[in-house]
C-alpha cells in the first residue's frame, strides 16, 4: 500500500469543532497546522498566506499529502504516520517541499508529536528553510566544483606522468573531456607536420563524436574554429544563439550541438596547435577551465619533448645570438663599468655570467649574476640602482667572485628563444653586447628563431651558427630534470655551494630561489641522484 493509499484508507471525517485551538500560540510567525489522523486538514493558522500564499481557509478539509512534492511525498507521509501509531512522547522533524499557491513549490521543515489535542488531532508546526536549502545547495555545489578541479588536475598530473609522447597525451586528454567532462568530443591539431616540410594542420588526435560537425571526412577536416585559433593563436568560443560567427553557428545547429570551444596549444609564448571541443549543453565552469589547463599541459608536454630530442639529437645547431640595445642586463654592464673606469681609469670591461631561473614566478624574472671583475656589494647596489630591477641581493661574496641575484620587470630570455625545443646553454653580457648560447635539434628552422628575437630585440642579430655532434657516449642529463631541480643545480653552481671553502651556504642558494634550505636540498639531491644516474649507467651487462 502506497504513502496515498494510507492516508485515504480512511474515512474522511466531518469537520469538528477547533475551538480548542484557541489555547494554541498562534500569534507565531511558524505556520500551525492541524491534521486529523488521516492527514485532513482542519485548521491553517493565518501564517500560511505569507508562508504558502493561500487563503487561510483555502486548504482545510484537503488531503495534506496532496501538497507535497511527488519526490518527498512518501517520505513525509511514513514520518506522519509513525506520530499518529506511537503511544509515546514522540517526535518528527522532516524536511521536504510543499506546494505554493502559484504551483511552485518552497522548502519546508515541519515538525509533529505524538502527543495529540484532547479531540485526538495533531498539531504541526512548520516553517520556511528555503534560504537555508540553497545555501546548503550552493556549499554543496562549490565541494563537488573543488573536488572536480581537484580531480581534474590530478587527472592532468598523471597524464604528464604516464604518456611518453605527443600523440599519447593528446588522445588521453580528448578521451578524459569526452568520458569524464560530458563533452561530446575532442581533438588536437598540430600546426604543422614534425619534419617541418609541410606547412598544413595536422590531426594528432581525437576521441568521441563531432556529429558531422567537422565535415564528412572527419578523421582529416579541420572545422573552421579551430583554424581561426591557429591562425590567431587565441581562443574561440562560439554557442548557438550568438550574433557572431554565423557560420560556426550554423553548422552548430545544424549537427544538434550547443557550443564549440577551441583554445591554443600555448605555452611560454609560442603555440604548437589547437585543442577543440564541442558540446550539447553549457557544460560547468571547471569543464570549461578544464580545457584551458589541459591545452597547456600539452602545449608543456610538446615542449619537453622538443628539449629532450635536441639533448638526445646526434647533431644539434649551435646557435649564438648577440644583442646590443636596451636590456637590464646591458644596463647593468654599462653602470659597472662606468663605476670601473671611475674608480682606476683603465679600460678593462667587466664579464658576467648569467644564469635565469625557470621557476622565477609570474611577478617578474629572476637572474643570478656571477662575476670576478666586481665585487658583490658593487654589483647588488649597481644592479638595485637600475629602473626595472625589483630587488637585489648578495649570494656570494669572497675575494675571487661575487653572486647577486637580481629580480626585474624585464623581458624573459628563455621565454624569447624558448619552444623550439632549445637548451639555454649560457648568458654572457660584456661589453656593451648580450651574448645567447643555444642549442636546437638540427631540422629547427633557424630563420624563424632569428626571426622571432629580432621582432622583440630589433637590434640582435646572429652571431655564430655551427652544427656539430653530440658525444653519445656522455649524454646530457638535464632532459631528466624537472624546473625546480635544474634551478637547484645551476643556482647552487653558480654560488659556489659546492666549492671547498664553501662560498654560499645551502641557506643562501634556497634564499634564491624562493624556499627553504631543506627545499633546496631536497631538490639538489634529487638532481644530483639523476645526473649521476646518467654519467655512470652502461649498456652493457654484468652476468
Amino acid at each position: 500500500m502506497d504513502s496515498d493509499e494510507r492516508l485515504s484508507s480512511q474515512t474522511t471525517p466531518e469537520l469538528e469543532d477547533v475551538s480548542s485551538l484557541d489555547r494554541l500560540p498562534l500569534h507565531s510567525t511558524d505556520l500551525l497546522t492541524l491534521l486529523d489522523p488521516s492527514g485532513v486538514v482542519l485548521y491553517e493558522s493565518p501564517s500560511i498566506e505569507r508562508l504558502y500564499g493561500y487563503d487561510q481557509e483555502e486548504l482545510v478539509g484537503e488531503q495534506v499529502a496532496e501538497y507535497f512534492h511527488p519526490e518527498d511525498r512518501d517520505r513525509v507521509v511514513e514520518a506522519f504516520a509513525a506520530i499518529v501509531s506511537d503511544d509515546g512522547n514522540h517526535v518528527e522533524t522532516v524536511e521536504y517541499r510543499h506546494e505554493m499557491a502559484d504551483g511552485s513549490y518552497k522548502w519546508i521543515e515541519t515538525t509533529g508529536s505524538s502527543n495529540p489535542t484532547p479531540d485526538g488531532h495533531y498539531v504541526i508546526n512548520s516553517r520556511d528553510i528555503s534560504e537555508r536549502k540553497q545555501r546548503e545547495q550552493q556549499l554543496q555545489q562549490t565541494r563537488k566544483q573543488v573536488q572536480s578541479e581537484r580531480d581534474g588536475k590530478e587527472a592532468i598530473r598523471q597524464l604528464l606522468l604516464e604518456t611518453s609522447t605527443d600523440r599519447e597525451i593528446a588522445a588521453s586528454v580528448c578521451r578524459l573531456l569526452v568520458e569524464d567532462y560530458g563533452y561530446e568530443a575532442g581533438w588536437v591539431v598540430r600546426k604543422q607536420a614534425r619534419d617541418g616540410d609541410d606547412p598544413r594542420p595536422v590531426m594528432v588526435a581525437d576521441h568521441g563524436s563531432d556529429r558531422g560537425f567537422r565535415g564528412p571526412d572527419a578523421a582529416g577536416s579541420i572545422d573552421t574554429a579551430t583554424r581561426r585559433t591557429l591562425a590567431t593563436d587565441a581562443p574561440v568560443t562560439v554557442t548557438t544563439g550568438s550574433d557572431e560567427e554565423p557560420d560556426i553557428v550554423a553548422r552548430l545547429e545544424r549537427c544538434g550541438l550547443s557550443s564549440v570551444r577551441s583554445v591554443p596549444l600555448d605555452h611560454e609564448g609560442l603555440s604548437y596547435g589547437a585543442l577543440t571541443v564541442v558540446r550539447t549543453d553549457s557544460g560547468s565552469d571547471v569543464a570549461q577551465q578544464l580545457v584551458d589547463e589541459v591545452a597547456v599541459a600539452i602545449a608543456f608536454k610538446q615542449q619537453v619533448h622538443r628539449q629532450q630530442e635536441a639533448l638526445a639529437s646526434e647533431t644539434v645547431t649551435e646557435l649564438t645570438l648577440r644583442y646590443t640595445g636596451e636590456h637590464v642586463l646591458t644596463a647593468l654592464l654599462a653602470a659597472l663599468a662606468a663605476d670601473e673606469r671611475e674608480e682606476t681609469n683603465d679600460g678593462d670591461r667587466p664579464e658576467v655570467v648569467v644564469e635565469e631561473l625557470q621557476s622565477g614566478g609570474d611577478s617578474g624574472v629572476t637572474f643570478l649574476l656571477k662575476t670576478a671583475d666586481a665585487d658583490a656589494e658593487t654589483l647588488r647596489s649597481t644592479a638595485a640602482g637600475l629602473p626595472s630591477v625589483q630587488a637585489a641581493t648578495v649570494v656570494t661574496a669572497s675575494e675571487t667572485i661575487a653572486v647577486v641575484l637580481m629580480r626585474t620587470d624585464g623581458q624573459s630570455i628563455r621565454r624569447l628563444v624558448g619552444g623550439h625545443g632549445e637548451v639555454l646553454r649560457s648568458i654572457i653580457t660584456y661589453d656593451g653586447c648580450l651574448d645567447l648560447t643555444v642549442e636546437f635539434p638540427r631540422r629547427t628552422d633557424i630563420g624563424a628563431i632569428v626571426d622571432t628575437v629580432e621582432d622583440h630585440w630589433p637590434g640582435a642579430s646572429m652571431y655564430a651558427c655551427t652544427e656539430r655532434p653530440v658525444d653519445d657516449e656522455h649524454p646530457s642529463a638535464f632532459g631528466r630534470l624537472t624546473i625546480k631541480q635544474e634551478d637547484a643545480l645551476r643556482a647552487a653552481s653558480l654560488a659556489g655551494f659546492f666549492e671547498r671553502p664553501q662560498e654560499a651556504s645551502a641557506e643562501d642558494v634556497a634564499e634564491t630561489l624562493g624556499c627553504s634550505a631543506s627545499t633546496f636540498l631536497h631538490h639538489l639531491r634529487n638532481a644530483e641522484l639523476a645526473v649521476f644516474k646518467d654519467a655512470f649507467s652502461h649498456d652493457g651487462r654484468v652476468d
